[in-house]
């Protein structure tokens, strides 16, 4: 009780706060173009002095129409010269304000892009928080009553600066709130952030399941993808005696030294100890009897990863399970709003467009059709002018007059073998129409290593023997790939089955491509080959697979 009555105050004094920017955000909701308007013309305002805001004139820009005309849409390779230069410490680059840090950002198939960060930028995403911190606290009000895990920044991750001494990513998941929200946080955080400092990936893993098994109170998770949090319940069947022992004796078992802020953060646990070791006895790991005040789980549940929520439910059930909103390394683009029942565009942080496909015409927030689908642009703080975010999003409804919007998918992972040009949007439409891909564990298309054909990774029930044609049919909906199969420059879909621990594999071997645990995207289509090797190999013995005629 005395613990719980410690976190509601130490959660009451960031609230009382962030209730002043979802006051600003809910009035906002009912003219969202006047609040974007005021949110172009302040960024105007403060970067007209900058190269980029000189070479294309703000100081002439006098309405959103204007900078539409004068601004060019871009893509990150057509800014890439400009983030270069602010990488090497060159200063009024992208923006007036100084870069106090980059970020790195990667698509599912893409190198690592550096986000220029600024303080403008950070108080955006704080505009964003407020609303949405302030929603859940509404809505799930036993929250507040107990310790939180948020996964941020990726693990083991370490320190890097740019050629002109800037630092590359955030030390810690608290960096991206104010001075006195992260000194709070630090002391509701369940797992310490001097976590960040420990170098091998495997320790961190450990140690993060060591510190939320000591968290008995816990009742908020925050993280990205939810096939993070398997991995780490895999942690205690891997690991169980050691985290048992470790338990007991208020340690963490590794080999080499601990930070200090890791080692002072350990706390011994006897009852929790005997939980896991009850568990191990059964051989079945109890969620709900290691955390009993579990109340929610915010991760990605929209697109690729919608399959794994069905995971999350059956690990966690009675456990609340929230959508993110989009919200990438970039920008936001909507936050996450129980009482609207959906995610709604984040007008108070960025100033916010919506690209047709089809006619290529960019509408305001404000004419924007329920229904329709859209490419985000987004214009921040961090010195990113009207950048496509290769993001694609459908309006699902308004709050008040803000829309509501649905994350799609990625619209920049798109093969090309023969001239097929296969997109990753029309593969996930395709898999949503097979019930064999709907109920999955996990389902990937990606070229096959041995010759011009696409072969679909399946971990599930065993596959129908049609299966590769049904998917062949309806992938030759797409003229340029049905082309390619009548011409026979591409071979017919194969289907490798796997046994188990596909998810797994595929993130580990994700990690050996740069990407890091925790912010791994899951994708239907994938542009490398070789996962034929990946799934056979990496996984083994855990792992087998068969390829089905």
């Amino acid at each position: 009780m005395l613990r719980a009555m410690m976190y509601r105050g130490l959660n009451a004094l960031p609230l009382a706060a962030y209730r002043q920017s979802a006051s600003k955000f809910e009035a906002a909701l009912r003219d969202p173009e006047d609040a974007q308007r005021r949110v172009l013309s302040e960024l105007i305002r403060r970067n007209k002095g900058c190269a980029y805001g000189q070479r294309y004139e703000f100081s002439s820009i006098r309405s959103a129409e204007d900078y539409q005309r004068r601004i060019p849409v871009v893509a990150y390779d057509d800014v890439t010269a400009w983030v270069e230069r602010a990488k090497c410490g060159e200063r009024n680059v992208l923006t007036s304000g100084p870069v106090v840090m980059f970020e790195k950002s990667s698509g599912s198939a893409s190198a690592a892009k550096y986000i220029p960060y600024t303080a403008g930028l950070r108080t955006e995403f704080q505009a964003a928080l407020g609303p949405w911190i302030t929603d859940l606290h509404l809505s799930f009000p036993q929250v507040a009553s107990g310790p939180a895990y948020w996964l941020v920044t990726p693990l083991s991750r370490e320190r890097e600066f740019t050629t002109g001494g800037i630092p590359v990513g955030f030390e810690s998941d608290a960096e991206y709130f104010g001075p006195v929200h992260r000194w709070l946080l630090r002391n509701i955080l369940a797992v310490p952030d001097a976590l960040a400092r420990v170098n091998e990936l495997e320790d961190c893993l450990y140690l993060t399941m060591r510190f939320l098994l000591q968290a008995r109170s816990l009742t908020f998770i925050s993280v990205w993808s939810p096939s993070f949090l398997p991995i780490l319940l895999n942690q205690m069947e891997l690991h169980g005696e050691r985290l048992v022992r470790d338990l007991y004796e208020g340690q963490a078992s590794l080999a080499g030294a601990l930070p200090e802020g890791v080692t002072s953060a350990l706390r011994r646990d006897a009852t929790q100890a005997e939980n896991l070791r009850a568990m191990l006895r059964r051989g079945r790991i109890e969620p709900g009897v290691l955390w009993p005040r579990l109340q929610l789980i915010s991760c990605w549940t929209a697109a690729a990863s919608a399959p794994l929520k069905k995971e999350l439910v059956r690990a966690f059930p009675g456990v609340a399970i929230q959508g993110k909103g989009l919200l990438a390394t970039e920008g936001v683009v909507s936050i996450p709003l129980e009482t609207y029942q959906g995610c709604v565009a984040a007008i108070t942080s960025h100033f916010l467009e919506f690209l047709e496909p089809d006619s290529g015409e960019c509408r305001l927030v404000s004419g924007v059709e329920q229904g329709r689908e859209y490419s985000v642009v987004l214009t921040t703080g961090g010195g990113l002018w009207r950048y496509q975010l290769g993001d694609r999003v459908r309006v699902t409804g308004f709050a008040e007059r803000t829309p509501i919007l649905e994350f799609v998918g990625k619209e920049d992972c798109v093969t090309d073998l023969r001239g097929e040009k296969l997109n990753a949007l029309f593969v996930a439409k395709v898999f949503s129409e097979l019930e064999s891909c709907r109920s999955a564990r996990f389902a990937m298309l990606a070229p096959s290593s041995d010759e011009a054909r696409y072969t679909l990774f399946l971990e599930g029930p065993r596959c129908q023997r049609d299966l590769a044609t049904q998917i062949d049919g309806k992938l030759r909906e797409n003229p340029h790939y049905a082309y390619c199969r009548k011409l026979g420059q591409l071979g017919e879909i194969r289907v490798f089955h796997i046994e188990r621990n596909a998810i797994e594999t595929y993130l580990k071997h994700c990690e050996t491509l740069g990407q890091r645990a925790g912010n791994v995207k899951m994708t239907v289509l994938h542009k490398k080959t070789g996962w034929e090797t990946v799934f056979t190999q990496q996984g083994a013995p855990q792992t087998q697979a068969e390829v089905c005629a």
